[in-house]
């Protein structure tokens, strides 16, 4: 009891700080799955939504299979967010995305572009990211990410296949500004179960050029030539989050 009001006033005070009788939407991240009340937690959760303090339940870089314990506990899911990215594939391979398309639970897709590194900056480059580009916790962790994919050489083969549909793409008037970007992102969203990506914008110019992404649709071709080269990819292995936590 002493575990539900915390939460319940940890939901109660952001609702005051957000100025909102309930949240539109409570996601879960559980970084240890070795302390066994995820389920526990997400329960109280779902008492709470049952008590009109929240609209919806997620979760948050869970595996599929203590994402599957949730949905067997009666967790009523309706998203997960996840890092999902040509780099980053850990949620197609573990077969959550199937899971996810199945049961109704929407995954909401994050790190699309790799801070950056999937777009014409690094097109041509004849090295990664350096130490000094390497200056946020985000390109810290998404070069990571690219390392683990595969040789630098595998990432300039993705990208140029990526610059040539996004050339596709212009040439055939689906959409004159279309970039590797976009194109990064069209991908993913187009991945079974995905509804949306979550993107980091720190100007109107990257209000202009995200929007660009939901004005066309990429061919079968053209997602094909893409997954031809992930084909090739060593990595990140395993499922969601399961290197972060150590596992791999």
């Amino acid at each position: 009891l002493q575990e539900l009001h915390e939460v319940r006033t940890r939901i109660t005070k952001a609702c005051e700080r957000l100025q909102v009788e309930k949240l539109p939407l409570v996601q879960l991240f559980w970084s240890n799955y070795d302390i066994k009340r995820y389920v526990d937690v997400a329960l109280m959760l779902t008492e709470l939504k049952e008590e009109g303090l929240i609209q919806e339940i997620g979760a948050t870089n869970f595996d599929l299979k203590r994402l599957q314990e949730l949905h067997k506990a009666g967790v009523p899911l309706v998203s997960h967010q996840v890092q999902l990215s040509a780099l980053d594939q850990r949620a197609v391979q573990s077969g959550m995305a199937d899971w996810c398309a199945d049961h109704d639970v929407s995954l909401i897709a994050f790190g699309t572009v790799g801070s950056g590194i999937l777009s014409e900056k690094y097109l041509g480059r004849d090295r990664p990211p350096t130490q000094e580009e390497k200056n946020t916790p985000s390109m810290k962790m998404y070069s990571k990410t690219a390392e683990r994919f595969g040789s630098w050489t595998l990432v300039q083969e993705l990208l140029q296949t990526m610059n040539a549909v996004a050339t596709d793409v212009k040439r055939s008037g689906r959409c004159d500004g279309a970039s590797i970007a976009n194109v990064a992102q069209r991908y993913v969203l187009d991945t079974k179960a995905v509804a949306s990506v979550l993107v980091g914008v720190r100007n109107k110019n990257h209000i202009e050029d995200n929007v660009r992404t939901h004005s066309f649709e990429l061919t079968n071709a053209e997602r094909d030539a893409i997954q031809a080269v992930l084909d090739k990819r060593k990595g990140p292995l395993g499922d969601v989050w399961d290197i972060e936590r150590g596992y791999v």
